[in-house]
């Protein structure tokens, strides 16, 4: 026997088992009616028949009733006439049955359906080729003639025979990418599950389309073809498919509904809601020639997303050059944001949008509301207040709880963690931190980019207790992945500015500036984005006694804080505002720290600077430890002691070490300075990690040298002649030749070629 025909037998055979138990069954029910409600094929006429001969040849008892059976036509109805003790045997639908609803809460009436007709499982073998469904031929469902023929079949019989709601189930099922949720079906719709349970499967998330059946296969690639009914549509949402909903509207030509359903869903924040994977589904089917507005505010939110801050900026302002969509709130909204990406501050007139905007806003739009708040927490972050900071998180925590939001909540605890970390309190982000990957874990959507901040801000926590290692390592492995997605200039500043010194103190100088390198080539950062490379390469060149050349970089930089400005700076140090300037100033009283630290007026200008109200918590701990430098160059032991225990004294207390191990060379040559033992540093904790690290090993191999001799040294490695010499020295040319003169003397050489190649082969300078 050929296998089909094996198949076909099996089959035939388990289906008249099946059908002749059914209609047994059905002569014994205790019932006043049976309708046998089914999808075409099921075999429903076959079990008539089957009643019709047992009732006639008497082959089962029916207890004396009489037995009427019907096959009711398309719009044909049956009245059951009271007080019959008739068995009514009925194919056809509940609403064909006057009184159905009167019948059933008696118990007077009995359903038979689906699952009753459709061959179990256990009873076939082969079940996944045919669904159990009596008319489709096992043997042959996955041939291409009978899949035609099978197609036809569905599309002209079985799907025109379906109610609405019936139909809407099956098409949500069809086009949905995971189990449906009961909780997305009303009583109806569960009903109508309950009536296709042998086409689908029940899991713990919900139900679905068998995966296996052939049948469903064509039926689902009937179905998702078909245009989205609003009843399909509102299912599909309900699941939680915005995404989903939102394409198959538009492939029917709703527009109007996709929109609704995309404001709905989180507008501008939809791939905070639903992920950067929705986000693009979404937008793609709403085409590149779209331009409502709450689309291009989506269109904007997804570049930032990427990283792409100048096409956000581009897409923001094309749309509001359109007086029709001035006044939208995404649009606004996205704006406002955008000053988070650009690294601007905002300024009266964006923060009078800020309120505007809440005032606009309804008071359950949570999620616009809870954004509004989390762009005033960085501007207040931004700006030191402190005071409002808790407040403002607690109201954006609030509004994102009540939306379901903890994608967003997860931001607004990095951002209270990126606040602690900046006022030098590593223990109090801690807890921060872990609030954000709780939040994390909630969310539904991979979020790898997000991951990577988690593990940042958590090397960044360590490497401020003075554990750099973790910082370091991130620097190494993770840059690639890191630097070219979404990235806060926040987020980055740490990235760049720890990574480059954690990178400075294991790997060396070299490291420390390929590091650099990796972030110039992103030319789309922002001017101070830019402006922060350059600095932090000049304060590892400082740091690394590369005085020349860090001055080099210093003096041509385009800001308004440069080397004239500085040569007149007194007073108006304490009145600088500007992040921007109150960096650029720092780094170049640095260089005049470690250039010309007994020039007078320098102690006056690190005065003024750290009296300047606008500095950070770690701004000031370093001006401490510069002050105490210049103070012992100048000969005021008393004042220099005190600089340098109270910068440890806090730095240890906080468990803050990082800007003490940033400032290395100065830190440990002033408690190695013999003139700096006494009472005010006697008892001073000081960090075991300071004689640890690339940016000491030079100062300790080179012990036999005077400072005057080691700085001569590094400035022939720079290749200054010894006029420049005398000039960075801040000495006379005679002088600068008397300390060469000893340096080549102790390295046991004649010329500065061969000092420079001695001191390199020693590791007294870097390479």
């Amino acid at each position: 026997m050929q296998p089909e025909l094996e198949i076909a037998t099996r089959q035939r055979a388990a289906l008249d088992d099946a059908q002749d138990r059914l209609a047994r069954r059905i002569l014994l029910l205790d019932r006043r009616v049976v309708l046998i409600h089914a999808l075409p094929g099921a075999g429903k006429t076959r079990i008539l028949d089957l009643i019709d001969q047992a009732a006639a040849t008497s082959r089962i008892a029916v207890q004396h009733r009489r037995i009427s059976t019907f096959d009711l036509g398309p719009d044909e109805t049956l009245e059951i006439p009271p007080g019959s003790s008739d068995l009514w045997a009925i194919v056809g639908r509940p609403s064909q049955i006057a009184g159905f609803a009167r019948l059933h809460f008696y118990g007077e009436i009995e359903v038979v359906g689906n699952s009753d007709l459709f061959i179990p499982r256990s009873a076939l073998p082969d079940w996944n080729s045919c669904a159990g469904w009596p008319a489709i031929s096992a043997g042959e469902a996955t041939s291409s003639a009978a899949c035609n023929k099978l197609r036809a079949f569905l599309t002209e019989t079985v799907l025109p025979s379906l109610d609405t709601t019936t139909a809407d189930v099956l098409r949500t099922l069809a086009l949905s990418t995971r189990p449906i949720p009961a909780s997305a079906l009303n009583e109806k719709a569960q009903e109508a599950v309950a009536w296709l349970s042998p086409l689908i499967d029940r899991t713990a998330e919900g139900y679905a389309l068998a995966t296996h059946a052939a049948p469903v296969a064509v039926l689902r690639e009937i179905l998702a073809s078909e245009p989205l009914s609003a009843g399909a549509a509102g299912i599909l949402y309900r699941a939680g498919q915005p995404e989903k909903t939102i394409t198959h509207l538009l492939s029917s030509g709703r527009r109007k509904a996709a929109l609704d359903v995309l404001g709905q869903s989180g507008g501008v924040m939809f791939g905070h809601l639903h992920g950067p994977v929705a986000a693009a589904s979404v937008l793609n089917a709403f085409g590149s020639t779209e331009t409502h507005p709450g689309v291009v505010a989506l269109k904007a939110m997804s570049a930032l997303k990427k990283g792409q801050v100048g096409r956000a900026r581009w897409l923001i302002e094309t749309a509001l050059a359109d007086p029709t969509s001035v006044g939208n709130t995404e649009l606004r909204l996205a704006r406002l944001l955008l000053l988070i990406y650009e690294d601007r501050p905002a300024d009266a007139s964006a923060r009078a949008d800020f309120s505007q905007l809440l005032d606009e806003l309804d008071p359950d739009q949570h999620l616009l509301r809870g954004s509004v708040y989390n762009i005033a927490l960085d501007d207040q972050i931004r700006r030191g207040l402190t005071g409002e900071v808790d407040a403002t998180a607690a109201r954006a925590l609030s509004h994102y709880k009540k939306g379901n939001a903890p994608y967003l909540a997860f931001y607004i605890h990095m951002h209270l963690a990126m606040m602690e970390l900046l006022a030098g309190a590593p223990d109090r982000a801690g807890p921060h931190l872990d609030r954000a990957a709780a939040e994390l874990a909630k969310t539904r959507f991979e979020t790898q980019q997000d991951d990577r901040f988690l593990v940042l801000l958590r090397a960044q926590t360590a490497y401020e207790r003075g554990e750099p290692e973790a910082m370091a390592d991130f620097a190494r492995t993770a840059f690639a992945d890191f630097a070219f997605g979404e990235l806060w200039p926040t987020i980055a500043a740490l990235a760049l500015s720890f990574g480059t010194e954690a990178l400075f103190q294991f790997d060396g100088l070299d490291a420390a500036r390929r590091h650099l390198d990796g972030w110039r080539v992103q030319m789309w950062r922002t001017r101070r984005f830019r402006l922060l490379v350059e600095q932090r390469e000049i304060a590892v060149l400082q740091t690394s006694g590369k005085l020349h050349e860090a001055r080099r970089k210093l003096e041509p930089m385009a800001t308004r804080i440069g080397r004239v400005w500085m040569d007149s700076a007194g007073e108006n140090l304490r009145d600088l505002r500007d992040p921007e300037d109150i960096a650029q100033a720092l780094i170049w009283l640095r260089q005049q720290v470690f250039e010309r630290p007994r020039e007078g007026v320098l102690a006056q200008r690190l005065r003024f600077m750290a009296e300047n109200p606008f500095l950070s918590w770690r701004h000031a701990r370093s001006l401490g430890i510069w002050r105490a430098w210049v103070e012992r160059r100048q000969n005021r032991i008393g004042s220099a002691r005190q600089f340098l225990a109270d910068a440890l004294e806090v730095c240890h207390a906080r468990k803050c070490l990082a800007p003490v191990l940033e400032e290395r060379p100065l830190v440990s040559a002033l408690l190695d300075d013999p003139r700096m033992v006494g009472s005010a540093i006697a008892d001073v904790p000081v960090p075991r990690q300071l004689r640890r690290g690339v940016g000491n090993r030079s100062q300790s191999k080179a012990a036999d040298l005077t400072r005057q001799e080691l700085r001569a040294l590094l400035l022939l490695v720079e290749g200054c002649s010894n006029k420049e010499i005398a000039h960075q020295m801040g000495v006379s040319l005679p002088t600068a030749k008397f300390h060469l003169k000893n340096l080549y003397r102790k390295l046991g050489v004649e010329n500065r070629r061969t000092a420079v190649h001695v001191a390199r082969g020693r590791a007294l300078v870097e390479t």
